[in-house]
C-alpha cells in the first residue's frame, strides 16, 4: 500500500501542469523567479538627501609659529558636518542637485613658553555653512547606482583664533567661492527611496590672514589662517523621491 501511494504521489507533482503553476522545472528543478528591480528609473523625479559626513583637511587650515616665518601646520584635528540636498532628475541619467551643509573645526597647540599667567594652548575654530548648485551623472539603472558629479557655490567661513587666557581673540568673516567633486554610490531598498554613500573633494577659497599678538611669540604663538583649503569628504546617508 506504502509502495503504491508513493508512486501517485511521484506521479502528480512531476506533472508538467503542476510543475508550470508552481515554477518548478520538474519535481528536482530549480525554482524559477522573475529579476525584480526597486528603482523604477523615471525620467524625472523631485527629492530631498540627508547625510552624515566627515570633512578631512589635505592641505593645512591654520599654522602656527612662535619663532616666526611660515609656521607649522596646527594638527590633530576634526571636521563634522551634516548636509541637505534638494534633487531634480533629467532623462533620468543627470541629475541636479542644490545642497546646504555646515562644517565645524576646532583644534589646539600647546604653547612653548607656559607658566601660571600665560597661556598654556592657543586655539582655533573654523566653521562654514557652504550653498552649492551642482549636478550628477548616474551610470545604471539598476538598484545599485554609481555616478560621479561636480557642484560650485558660495560658503559662509568663519575663522576664529584665540588663546586659553585671557581675552585676545581674532574673528574673521568671508564669503569664499567653493567648489566639489563628487563620486558615490545610490543604492535603492524601496521605489522611493534608498542610501547614499559618497566621497568628494572641496576646495574652499579663503584668503590668507595672520593674527599675532605682543613681540614674544613664545607666549603667545603667531597664528595663520591658510587660503585655498583642500579638503576630501566622507559622506553616507538616506534620499527620498516624490
Amino acid at each position: 500500500m506504502k509502495t503504491i501511494l508513493f508512486l501517485i504521489l511521484a506521479v502528480t507533482f512531476s506533472f508538467p501542469s503542476f510543475a508550470a503553476t508552481k515554477d518548478f522545472k520538474g519535481l528536482f528543478g530549480s525554482y524559477r523567479r522573475e529579476k525584480f528591480t526597486e528603482n523604477e528609473a523615471h525620467d524625472s523625479d523631485w527629492g530631498v538627501d540627508l547625510s552624515l559626513s566627515t570633512l578631512l583637511p589635505v592641505t593645512s587650515v591654520v599654522n602656527s609659529t612662535a619663532t616666526g616665518g611660515a609656521g607649522n601646520p596646527m594638527r590633530y584635528s576634526n571636521f563634522f558636518n551634516v548636509e541637505g540636498s534638494l534633487l531634480f532628475s533629467l532623462a533620468y541619467h543627470w541629475q541636479i542637485y542644490a545642497s546646504v551643509g555646515h562644517f565645524s573645526y576646532d583644534t589646539r597647540k600647546e604653547n612653548t613658553n607656559t607658566n601660571a599667567t600665560n597661556a598654556l594652548f592657543h586655539q582655533f575654530e573654523f566653521e562654514a555653512i557652504p550653498v552649492l548648485l551642482g549636478t550628477r551623472y548616474r551610470f545604471s539603472v539598476d538598484d545599485i547606482v554609481p555616478y560621479i558629479g561636480a557642484g560650485i557655490g558660495i560658503s559662509s567661513v568663519r575663522r576664529k583664533g584665540s588663546y586659553d587666557s585671557g581675552s585676545l581673540s581674532n574673528e574673521e568673516k568671508n564669503s569664499v567661492l567653493t567648489g566639489q567633486v563628487q563620486a558615490g554610490l545610490e543604492f535603492y531598498f524601496s521605489p522611493r527611496a534608498g542610501l547614499r554613500m559618497e566621497v568628494a573633494g572641496y576646495y574652499f577659497n579663503c584668503p590668507a590672514y595672520t593674527f599675532a599678538q605682543g613681540s614674544d611669540k613664545s607666549i603667545n604663538p603667531d597664528m595663520i589662517y591658510q587660503s585655498n583649503i583642500f579638503s576630501v569628504r566622507y559622506a553616507s546617508g538616506l534620499f527620498f523621491l516624490f
